[in-house]
């Protein structure tokens, strides 16, 4: 089954991206298999993802249908035109900005919009995200993503929202099995409710993905943040950007429905293992 990509591998190919011999390889191992056969801008993604690593790439592609496949509470079901989905949207704000970073890396911003903690749905938060995910790639893959964390509002009780299983596989999906490479989480207004989260989890977090967090005090200067971290001009504009997260907020919901059709092939197509 198809899934309806925007871009053609052989431009990402061109691009020096990745090679059409590993796509070869990965796709002659897939006939092998009893995994789904992919198209070769699936398997690009997955290359891209393991810095075009033949072996890492099985392994992803492996986990990534192992676990999805394995939590359908989790990772099917998604329809952005669900009151579920609306409801999210109202509560944890999440936008994708359109400039890149010079690695072509994709910078992702959330934050709280509404901060009560009885408005907050974790699956729905993780569906949301996978929707996301899904938008950013369809048209032009990037090499990567930077995530940016906005924790101002995030309170004490936010830590009962948090399904132990829930994150535990999530944390396991982000690790083994994400067709994205993560470059980078910043933790924006860090807080003591973080330093708690992150003691919660770490037992279930490889220390690669640890060494991937960097936390701000409310205090950061955003012009020495600009510098070391994340260009003005890829973040909104209450943090140093040109448009504010709401506008962009709004273009990413925009995008986010137009994606259904993918989100369904892409569940019929782990369907048929």
């Amino acid at each position: 089954m198809a899934l309806p990509f925007t871009f053609q591998a052989q431009t990402i190919i061109a691009e020096g991206r990745t090679s059409q011999i590993d796509v070869d390889r990965i796709r002659n191992w897939l006939q092998t298999s009893m995994l789904p056969q992919l198209q070769d801008e699936f398997i690009a993604i997955f290359l891209i993802s393991s810095e075009n690593k033949v072996d890492k790439t099985k392994q992803i592609i492996e986990a990534y249908f192992r676990i999805k496949n394995g939590f359908p509470h989790i990772f099917n079901n998604i329809d952005v035109h669900s009151e579920q989905i609306k409801n999210i949207q109202k509560v944890l704000g999440l936008c994708i900005v359109p400039n890149r970073m010079d690695t072509n890396s994709v910078v992702i911003c959330a934050k709280l919009i509404d901060t009560n903690y009885r408005s907050f749905e974790l699956i729905a938060a993780l569906k949301l995200s996978f929707s996301h995910l899904h938008l950013m790639q369809i048209e032009n893959p990037p090499n990567d993503c930077v995530l940016v964390f906005d924790m101002k509002g995030v309170g004490f009780m936010h830590m009962t929202c948090l399904k132990m299983e829930v994150v535990v596989t999530y944390l396991k999906y982000i690790q083994e099995a994400l067709p994205l490479k993560i470059r980078a989480i910043h933790i924006l207004n860090s807080n003591y409710i973080f330093s708690r989260i992150l003691d919660l989890f770490k037992m279930f977090m490889k220390s690669e993905l640890l060494t991937l967090f960097h936390t701000h005090s409310s205090g950061m200067k955003l012009e020495k943040f600009h510098e070391e971290w994340v260009p003005a001009a890829c973040l909104p504009k209450e943090y140093g950007g040109e448009v504010s997260f709401e506008k962009l907020m709004n273009q990413t919901k925009k995008g986010i429905k137009e994606i259904q059709p993918f989100l369904d092939a892409e569940e019929q197509l782990r369907k048929c293992i």
